[in-house]
C-alpha cells in the first residue's frame, strides 16, 4: 500500500502542477483582453473617425458606435469566456490541491494508526 500510495501522491502532485501552470495561461489570456478593452475600444474609436472625415461627429457618439459595433460584442464575449476559463482552471487546481492535502492527511493518519498497533478489520 505504502509504495501504491506514494505513486497515487506523486502522480496528483504533477497533476496539481500541471493544472496551475494552465491556470497561469489562462489567466495570462483573460488578464490581457481585460486590460487590452480600452485599447481596443479606442482603436474602433479612431477607425470609426477616420471613417467620418469631413463630419463633425462628438466623442460620445463615437464611442457609442464603437461599443455597439459586433467587432467590440466579440470583444467583450472572448473576454468574458477567457475569464471564465481562468475560474473553470483556479478550480480545477484547487480543488486537485485540497484533494492532495486530503490525501495527505489520510494517510498520515493510517501510519499514526499502524505505528500505535491500531487495526480495523473488516465489519
Amino acid at each position: 500500500m505504502k509504495v501504491e500510495a506514494t505513486i497515487n501522491l506523486e502522480s496528483l502532485v504533477i497533476e496539481i502542477q500541471q493544472a496551475g501552470q494552465e491556470w497561469i495561461e489562462a489567466k495570462l489570456r483573460s488578464d490581457q483582453l481585460e486590460d487590452g478593452e480600452k485599447n481596443f475600444l479606442a482603436a474602433l474609436i479612431n477607425s470609426l473617425d477616420d471613417a467620418m472625415k469631413g463630419q463633425k461627429v462628438s466623442e460620445t457618439k463615437l464611442e457609442r458606435l464603437a461599443r455597439g459595433s459586433a467587432d467590440f460584442r466579440e470583444y467583450v464575449t472572448g473576454k468574458c469566456c477567457a475569464i471564465a476559463e481562468t475560474a473553470r482552471k483556479r478550480v480545477r487546481y484547487e480543488s486537485l490541491r485540497d484533494l492532495f492535502e486530503a490525501r495527505r492527511s489520510e494517510f498520515a493518519f493510517e501510519r499514526a494508526k499502524l505505528e500505535k498497533g491500531i487495526y480495523h478489520i473488516g465489519q
